[in-house]
């Protein structure tokens, strides 16, 4: 056998009909100049998505807020709302703090003339539960018909109309005792029981003494 008979070896960088391959070239590393310019072009998309979703936040709340959290009065609302735990200043409190300044507003607005049903609410209306249910509801139906860009001027009158006359009605006949309004609480009807903001209150308050944390042995 001679030389020319045996078959020539393939180079190694060739593919099986002879012709080079094509390796892929190793990556270059980039310049430090390289790689601040892409950090510096990711920042500024940052910033540009972090705007628009500030401005999708800013929109989605102004879609979904509810109407007690809406400082915007009503065009019709003739005095000043009564002051409320949905405001913003007063967000540690209680909605017990909504109704008892609604009752101081209520008492300096629908008072009317002797001998009808417009009375004030007693200062003993904590006193009387079923008083205290119906002054929750009325409270907060007279912030939804008056205050956020929910109230309507039909809402509003509906409730002069219907919610408040109804309201003094039940308070007259129903909740309170005459002598409630002239001589100091009178016990009348369901006894006096406290509310689940006080209640909850004075839990927390029992949890913080000392001693108050079981102990294993």
């Amino acid at each position: 056998m001679s030389d020319d008979d045996i078959p020539a070896r393939p180079d190694d960088d060739a593919d099986h009909d002879g012709q080079p391959t094509d390796e892929p070239e190793e990556p270059q590393p980039r310049s430090l100049e390289e790689l601040n310019e892409v950090v510096a072009g990711l920042e500024t998309v940052t910033k540009v998505l972090g705007r628009q979703i500030d401005q999708l936040s800013e929109k989605l709340a102004e879609l979904t807020e509810e109407p007690e959290s809406d400082p915007r009065l009503a065009r019709w609302l003739t005095f000043l709302p009564p002051e409320a735990a949905e405001d913003k200043q007063h967000r540690g409190e209680t909605p017990l703090f909504t109704i008892a300044h609604f009752v101081q507003y209520y008492n300096q607005t629908y008072v009317g003339n002797p001998g009808t049903r417009a009375l004030a609410i007693p200062d003993c209306w904590l006193d009387h539960p079923g008083l205290v249910a119906e002054i929750a509801t009325l409270a907060y139906t007279w912030r939804e018909a008056h205050l956020g860009k929910r109230a309507t001027a039909r809402d509003a009158q509906y409730w002069h109309d219907h919610w408040r006359p109804g309201f003094a009605e039940r308070m007259a006949t129903e909740w309170v005792h005459q002598r409630c309004r002239s001589d100091g609480h009178k016990t009348a009807g369901a006894p006096a029981r406290f509310d689940r903001f006080t209640l909850e209150h004075r839990g927390q308050q029992a949890r913080q003494l000392p001693g108050a944390a079981s102990t294993t042995r």
